[in-house]
């Protein structure tokens, strides 16, 4: 098993999270290679709903890899997100890290599941999140990283974004996490995307 890109690293993820009887949609970088401008990334990322982590933890192990988790639901912003560092066979540098996100709003979080769309990557049956939800959960993250990532889909696929979903989940955020700047921040994604 070679996990020396983050595409491989993704595909061993979602294995275990549906070993663990779990639900997850990639998301981050990868995600944004599907529905935006391609950049550089070092990580596969998920979104995921209340994952059990001792359970994706030890499906890891039972394909013969190594998973630590290095913290787990940590806040950023309006997502929770836990770090799993994988090692196991050959593993180049920086692209074992496995984080679940988790947005802190579980009806979200559900919604994101839910809308997720079913692919097919090198044989392997894999769900990403639909490029609303990308959006939505860029939003709620904190770097300025991530609003030129969710302008990044807004320009690759503005007349076929679901605007009244978007505009609908942004108002909703906006009321259950008072403490993240949701408003503001989809403001700066569209100024950004033009």
């Amino acid at each position: 098993m070679d996990l020396s890109d983050p595409t491989t690293a993704a595909l061993q993820a979602a294995r275990a999270i549906e070993a663990a009887h779990q639900e997850g949609a990639v998301y981050g970088g990868l995600a944004l290679a599907v529905w935006g401008e391609p950049r550089e990334t070092r990580d596969a990322d998920f979104a995921v709903c209340h994952a059990d982590l001792d359970g994706i933890v030890g499906a890891f192990e039972q394909i013969g890899l190594h998973p630590q988790v290095n913290f787990r639901a940590m806040t950023f912003g309006g997502n929770q997100i836990t770090r799993i560092e994988v090692t196991g066979m050959a593993v180049a540098e920086g692209f074992n890290v496995v984080d679940l996100v988790e947005p802190r709003s579980e009806r979200f979080a559900r919604g994101v599941l839910q809308r997720a769309v079913s692919g097919n990557v090198r044989g392997q049956p894999i769900r990403v999140v639909s490029p609303e939800d990308f959006i939505v959960l860029k939003v709620l993250s904190t770097r300025e990283r991530d609003i030129e990532d969710a302008a990044s889909v807004v320009r690759a696929l503005r007349g076929r974004l679901e605007w009244l979903l978007i505009a609908e989940e942004i108002s909703a955020l906006a009321l259950e996490l008072p403490d993240h700047p949701c408003e503001d921040r989809w403001l700066r994604v569209q100024r950004e995307a033009g």
